[in-house]
């Protein structure tokens, strides 16, 4: 039986997107001529797993058919790790064209600057400009307990099975067209290449200067297969941060750390 999930699911905030709802995502980044092929692809991008029909969902019903929508069959795991590859793929040829090509810059320049692009911080960046996050379906306590459709590792997520589904709906030449307009519009390359994306490096280094010992973090794995972790100084709670891995919670733990001593915006 599956145990993840014990709240009632049923979230009216969920509103499935449209055909011209992508159109106007594409007419964001000032591409004018796009055609929806197969809604169904860009449906299932956006359905987190928490509103999938689980086991543990039989005993609730659904509290007003009319502005909730039923629990849905598949979520957008798959389309993920295919967008997940279709990205790595278009990025390390757009830097390589743009900065080894033009600029002459050596692996180790385009290495790093893939890895900023892609990390899980910058895509949710990305998927908060496109505003996809008014478009996911998932569960009413996944929403209200943790932080929902603002949730990094979620907006990550959606906004690689959205790649997903561009190119199942097209091609790869339009999916790379695409994502180049997302990374010109919306990657500022002089911030990106000169920010340090190690919170936990960052704040051990603050402890050891202001404190002279090492921060400590507390790590568990809720009823939500979220990772929550706390970053103590001695018994003192400094921050708490969440995500699907108990590396990324601690980096999210040490980020708010970090805001809250002052160190970064």
């Amino acid at each position: 039986m599956d145990t993840k999930f014990k709240s009632n699911p049923y979230n009216s905030n969920n509103k499935l997107i449209t055909s011209r709802d992508i159109i106007n995502i594409m007419k964001s980044i000032d591409i004018n001529d796009f055609k929806v092929n197969n809604l169904d692809h860009y449906t299932l991008a956006f359905i987190h797993k928490s509103y999938l029909k689980l086991s543990d969902y039989e005993e609730f019903n659904n509290p007003d058919p009319t502005r909730c929508l039923e629990l849905q069959d598949k979520s957008y795991e798959t389309m993920e790790f295919l967008g997940d590859s279709i990205l790595g793929s278009i990025v390390s040829s757009y830097i390589y064209n743009r900065f080894h090509l033009i600029y002459n810059e050596n692996e180790g320049f385009l290495t790093k600057l893939k890895i900023r692009i892609v990390c899980g911080e910058n895509l949710a960046l990305l998927s908060k400009n496109l505003k996809l996050f008014n478009h996911i379906i998932l569960a009413k306590h996944i929403e209200e307990n943790c932080s929902g459709r603002e949730n990094l590792n979620i907006l990550e997520d959606v906004f690689e099975a959205f790649i997903g589904a561009i190119y199942l709906d097209n091609d790869y030449q339009t999916t790379e067209n695409i994502l180049i307009k997302i990374i010109e519009k919306f990657v500022d390359f002089t911030d990106i290449l000169l920010k340090d994306t190690n919170y936990k490096d960052q704040i051990s280094r603050y402890f050891q200067q202001t404190y002279q010992m090492y921060p400590k973090y507390v790590s568990i794995k809720d009823k939500d297969n979220i990772f929550q972790s706390k970053l103590l100084h001695g018994d003192n709670i400094i921050s708490t941060g969440s995500g699907n891995s108990k590396k990324k919670a601690e980096q999210d733990a040490s980020r708010k750390a970090l805001i809250s001593f002052n160190v970064i915006a």
